[in-house]
């Protein structure tokens, strides 16, 4: 991610998965949330780590890399004292049973903002349920450069240009020209594996 302009919106490959895994046919995402409401009392870093594992039965389209980053960031060191694996645990449990309830999928979303907050909402929606996963910006990365932010999110953004904008390499198509701030849009951007730690 960025240098923390005070926000950020993103999935990256852990929410991603979990559009997946919680997506598809009603059938297989009530099935998947039986399977995860068995297991969510696990460690939450065992199991994003078998979601790296090709041999745990589990969808393993994470990478070692992105299950230590996981364990060791998110559940670590970003945000001490935030309680951070009960609330990820908790809301997912909510938003899990909610969409059972309703028999909707579930889309995830990381929302990152300047605030000392890490919560998690969840959104009932028409067609899905949404979790948004609130948190406080996370101490910088050195190991994320911007020039490594390769992958398109499926998200655009519409906003006034902006410093941010250069430094991140996307294709910006301007909506509502003006000389000293044109309004923009763009696709975010994500790395697309995180190194091993």
């Amino acid at each position: 991610m960025p240098s923390m302009p005070g926000y950020f919106v993103g999935k990256g490959y852990q929410f991603l998965m979990l559009d997946r895994q919680f997506g598809g046919s009603e059938d297989e995402y009530m099935a998947a949330y039986e399977a995860a409401l068995g297991r969510i009392d696990q460690p939450l870093g065992e199991l994003a780590a078998e979601h790296a594992d090709g041999r745990s039965g589990l969808r393993d389209e994470l990478q070692a890399g992105d299950a230590s980053h996981f364990r060791k960031h998110w559940l670590g060191d970003w945000w001490p004292g935030k309680r951070v694996e009960e609330v990820l645990r908790a809301g997912y449990r909510e938003a899990i049973r909610r969409a059972q309830e309703a028999r909707k999928p579930i889309e995830s979303l990381w929302v990152c903002a300047k605030e000392d907050r890490f919560q998690v909402y969840i959104c009932e929606g028409p067609r899905q349920i949404t979790v948004l996963v609130f948190t406080p910006p996370p101490k910088e990365n050195a190991h994320q450069p911007v020039d490594t932010l390769t992958e398109d999110e499926p998200i655009l953004v519409v906003k006034v240009n902006d410093e941010d904008d250069r430094k991140v390499k996307a294709d910006v198509e301007v909506l509502v020209p003006d000389d000293k701030a044109p309004i923009v849009v763009h696709r975010l951007k994500y790395r697309p594996d995180q190194p091993a730690e």
